[in-house]
């Protein structure tokens, strides 16, 4: 399975729900941060907690397991040093000079891989290049995924989503439980929820039409996807 395939559904986003304020009680998206709403450290995490835990359930199941496995112990230390080195750039990327002004939006790591992708909007500039020319200096392979919205851009639409109250105005029919701003595979805004009363129209034709409303209301391309975000 690819990273891609491993982070596209809504568990494996940080969304962020209407209904939770943030620190300064406050609603709104700066909960996002600089790292946005999609952070694959977070994913990365859970996947080797899930490794780890595996490994654990496996050795008290399986008497025979107790003995540590030399080969699958070299794996997960070099899955772990892999995942270290991707944060530190990480770390290094977002106390970079200028990068809040920059096109960057996020970095998507790939901890199996030891690699990374440069989520950005707009021209290559120097920082940019600075990027790349550190992740080639620490050996971590790096590629771009252009982006046509800017960073601010789609926190603005969050923040103007999440003023909407569900079942109110363009969600009149729709209880939205999250909004997430940065997706691997959408250039936009996902909203994550599931309609009030079953649409007359059918669940695809009330989609297309709601997304178009969110566009319009938000100025970005705007994703529905059905279910619920649990916050753990």
């Amino acid at each position: 399975m690819t990273f891609d395939e491993q982070a596209s559904s809504p568990a494996d986003r940080e969304p962020v729900s209407p209904e939770m304020p943030a620190a300064d009680g406050q609603p709104g998206s700066r909960q996002m941060g600089r790292r946005g709403l999609l952070t694959s450290a977070a994913i990365s995490l859970t996947s080797l907690a899930g490794l780890a835990g595996a490994h654990a359930a496996s050795a008290a199941s399986d008497p025979a397991a107790e003995e540590p496995d030399p080969a699958a112990s070299d794996f997960d230390a070099a899955l772990w040093h892999r995942q270290d080195m991707l944060s530190d750039l990480r770390e290094w990327i977002e106390a970079l000079p200028g990068i809040e002004t920059s096109g960057y939006i996020t970095n998507i790591n790939d901890p199996e891989a030891g690699s990374t992708v440069l989520v950005w909007h707009g021209p290559s500039d120097r920082i940019q290049q600075q990027i790349l020319d550190e992740a080639r200096r620490r050996h971590i392979p790096i590629s771009i995924q252009q982006r046509k919205y800017a960073l601010a851009a789609l926190e603005g639409a969050v923040e103007r989503l999440e003023t909407i109250a569900s079942g109110t105005g363009v969600f009149q029919n729709f209880q939205v439980s999250a909004l997430a701003a940065i997706d691997i595979d959408f250039d936009g805004v996902t909203v994550i929820g599931d309609y009030i009363q079953p649409p007359a129209e059918g669940v695809a034709a009330a989609d297309a039409a709601l997304a178009r409303s969110l566009g319009v209301e938000t100025g970005v391309a705007v994703a529905i996807e059905h279910g619920k975000f649990e916050n753990l």
